[in-house]
């Protein structure tokens, strides 16, 4: 992998961090939207400012990574300083009967952080930063805190929590919604190492939700995707960390199908501390099939044997390096070149059993993406190992049986690629159909029911929304 081929297996998760919204800003009078809203009304009340359409800072404070979304056309966007500044603005959107949708680190795959019409709650100059209690080993941090800033601090206390692998990505949006990454195995997903969290209720009310304390709302929190509040910030249960192999193994495409399946089984049963990935990408002039195996250190060549003979296939190539905690999320970042915004397609699917006949679908699903595409990839991740300690109903999170998360990612430089890149996922979706349980929240598309992503645990989560936001005043993919 390295920077180029990491680039190709988390390349959907790539920006650079954005510079803060400016404090104030002007703020025409009368105002530039539609309805009786006082926005300099509520600029003077707020720490923070407000940024409306006429502003020369509209575009700027309301862009977001994927470059499809540059259009978009937010009502405001609001940037809080402090959580009597959430209660204030949340006031605001109630009275005026505005959607509040929040910016944390506008990673989402349907624009939801500059949803059009929606005030944009921006969380980036919240205070708090991110602070490890080295006595107890946790961390508290400030919900637009992005990963490798939180991996950065963790590091420099031999600690770290399990997080995704894209480094500009905000931890609120990424704990919300579960959580996957190369620690899952051994440490469970982000959500699960969340002690409490603080969140700015519709009413204004600002509660700490734990597992003793508002504990439907804390359930909510993990897994349950866009909070039913405004959460200021979170605090994790940190886990010492250590320098770890990973191994890089190319196969021949033609095996791909048969080593998915065994992949698969040999990981589900391996021991916790490995974590393995399967990256299928297809596009001109040839594929790749690639396994990335992380190992304790020294471990990796030996690992990399027994997958190997597990799958029954020699691997076109092989290599081992050993990194250090900080240069393993470094790993897979992607290089300079990765951070840069793009346009692109993403979704996925949750292999509910990995069966031969899923394997061929996924492949199938792969390799029948039209030349007009260009380059389509699958990532797969194993939903083994501790992601099965909580149980499908103890928090939001509802696919801990179910054996694996495909990414489906394609860029979109033009809107023939985008046309093109849209039907194949759909066609995707079709061909695995079969062997789906659902998507994960985190790869959310437009225009798909929220049972695709919560499955049973749907009915639990609306209820929860009712009772905290009943006049459902934050803004929801979903409606």
């Amino acid at each position: 992998m390295g920077a180029a081929a990491a680039g190709l297996l988390v390349g959907s998760c790539r920006s650079a961090a954005p510079p803060p919204p400016p404090a104030t800003v002007p703020v025409p009078t009368p105002p530039t939207v539609a309805g009786p809203k006082d926005w300099a009304a509520l600029n003077d009340a707020l720490d923070g400012g407000v940024v409306l359409p006429s502003s020369s800072e509209y575009a700027a404070a309301k862009a977001v990574f994927n470059a499809r979304f540059v259009d978009s056309t937010p009502a405001a966007i609001v940037a809080v300083a402090s959580n009597d500044d959430v209660r204030r603005a949340m006031a605001f959107a109630a009275d005026t009967h505005i959607d509040v949708a929040v910016r944390g680190g506008g990673h989402s795959y349907v624009g939801a952080s500059s949803a059009s019409g929606a005030m944009i709650m921006d969380l980036r100059r919240l205070p708090g930063g991110i602070v490890v209690d080295d006595a107890t080993g946790l961390v508290t941090v400030s919900s637009a805190a992005l990963l490798n800033s939180v991996h950065e601090t963790l590091d420099r206390s031999g600690r770290t929590i399990p997080t995704g692998s894209c480094p500009t990505v905000g931890v609120s949006g990424l704990t919300l919604g579960g959580g996957l990454g190369p620690e899952a195995r051994s440490l469970g997903l982000t959500c699960d190492a969340l002690e409490s969290a603080v969140v700015v209720l519709p009413s204004g009310d600002v509660v700490t939700t734990a597992a003793d304390d508002h504990a439907d709302l804390f359930w909510t929190l993990r897994g349950g995707g866009a909070a039913v509040g405004v959460v200021t910030s979170f605090t994790f249960r940190s886990s010492p960390a250590a320098s770890r192999d990973v191994v890089s193994l190319t196969f021949p495409q033609d095996s791909a199908a048969q080593a998915i399946q065994a992949w698969h089984t040999w990981i589900s049963a391996a021991d916790r501390a490995l974590w393995s990935m399967v990256n299928l990408s297809m596009g001109a002039p040839s594929g790749r099939f690639t396994i990335v195996l992380a190992t304790p250190e020294g471990d990796g060549p030996r690992r990399a044997t027994n997958l190997a003979a597990a799958i029954g296939v020699a691997p076109l190539s092989s290599r081992n390096r050993t990194l250090n905690p900080m240069a393993f999320v470094d790993y897979f970042a992607g290089g300079p070149a990765a951070v840069n915004p793009r346009a692109f397609v993403a979704g996925s699917d949750i292999i509910g059993e990995m069966t031969s006949d899923a394997a061929d679908s996924i492949v199938g699903a792969t390799t029948a993406r039209p030349q007009s595409v260009g380059s389509a990839t699958a990532v797969i991740e194993s939903l083994s190992g501790a992601v099965n300690d909580v149980g499908p109903g103890e928090s939001a999170f509802p696919w801990r049986r179910s054996a694996a998360c495909i990414q489906w990612y394609v860029e979109t430089p033009t809107q023939e690629r985008l046309t093109a890149a849209t039907a194949w996922l759909a066609d995707a979706h079709e061909a695995v159909g079969a062997n789906s349980v659902g998507g994960y929240v985190n790869y959310v598309e437009a225009s798909t029911p929220a049972a695709r992503y919560f499955g049973t645990n749907l009915t639990r989560l609306q209820t929860i929304r009712q009772r905290y936001d009943p006049d459902a005043v934050m803004y929801s993919s979903f409606g």
